[in-house]
């Protein structure tokens, strides 16, 4: 019953007309939005609606959260839910928006960060590092970043094992990822210049992770440099913005 009333629910949100502020943070805020073809801006319109709608996005050290931070974050992540349909990132439970570098402290020890992904749920992300999306892509985005571990992390375990529908595909994602993440860490070490952020290099998680950024941010480079890799990749989110 209640995925029922969920169903009706969204269907009002889509229908419902897109403010024109929206289009424009759109615009903005994803490379390109303008010259993608309209059935790919619809689809990407229509899971914004929802997922600003359905996602809780709060403000941390005092930050006040806008319309604006909403649809660029949720238009971020929208692009990796064009192949699915009815999901719309439920297990996230909050989107934690900081005015600035994340600092952590531990042992005494002083981190930082620009984007987390927890366990529990939560997607945590640097407004200005957000902000800074709306230059010319690099292979390098906070959102799909974070809500790529979010989606390794369905399975209970933020591993870089995703899930396929069939045997076949995981079995070769396995077999492709761990070879390309080995010949990361290698180019890496030798100081190399890579298509994949050479953060990748850190574990299979960060890789799937990196490896998810420069699917949608820097297509054509991914596919010529790790064919293989760029098939898998297509297959796990079903589009292929190469074609955009």
């Amino acid at each position: 019953m209640w995925n029922f009333w969920r169903r009706r629910r969204r269907r009002k949100l889509i229908a419902a007309p897109l403010p024109e502020s929206w289009r424009a943070t759109m615009n903005a805020y994803v490379y390109g939005f303008d010259r993608f073809p309209e059935s790919i801006r619809t689809a990407i319109e229509d899971r914004v609606k929802v997922l600003v709608a359905e996602r809780t996005f709060e403000g941390c050290d005092g930050l006040e959260v806008t319309d604006q931070m909403r649809v660029a974050i949720a238009s971020q992540a929208a692009l990796m839910l064009l192949g699915t349909e009815g999901y719309y990132f439920d297990s996230v439970t909050s989107v934690l928006i900081f005015p600035d570098v994340i600092e952590r402290y531990h042992d005494g020890v002083v981190t930082h960060a620009v984007g987390e992904a927890w366990d529990v749920g939560n997607v945590v992300l640097s407004w200005p590092e957000v902000a800074f999306l709306s230059d010319d892509p690099d292979g390098s985005n906070v959102v799909i970043h974070e809500f790529a571990h979010h989606l390794d992390g369905i399975d209970g375990e933020m591993g870089g094992s995703i899930h396929f529908p069939n045997r076949e595909d995981a079995a070769e994602w396995e077999r492709v990822a761990s070879r390309e993440f080995d010949r990361l860490v290698a180019d890496v070490r030798r100081g190399r210049r890579t298509t994949l952020d050479p953060y990748g290099a850190t574990n299979r998680a960060e890789f799937f992770a990196v490896a998810s950024e420069s699917f949608f941010e820097c297509p054509e480079e991914l596919r010529e440099e790790h064919p293989e890799l760029y098939v898998l990749l297509r297959r796990f989110y079903a589009v292929d913005p190469e074609s955009w």
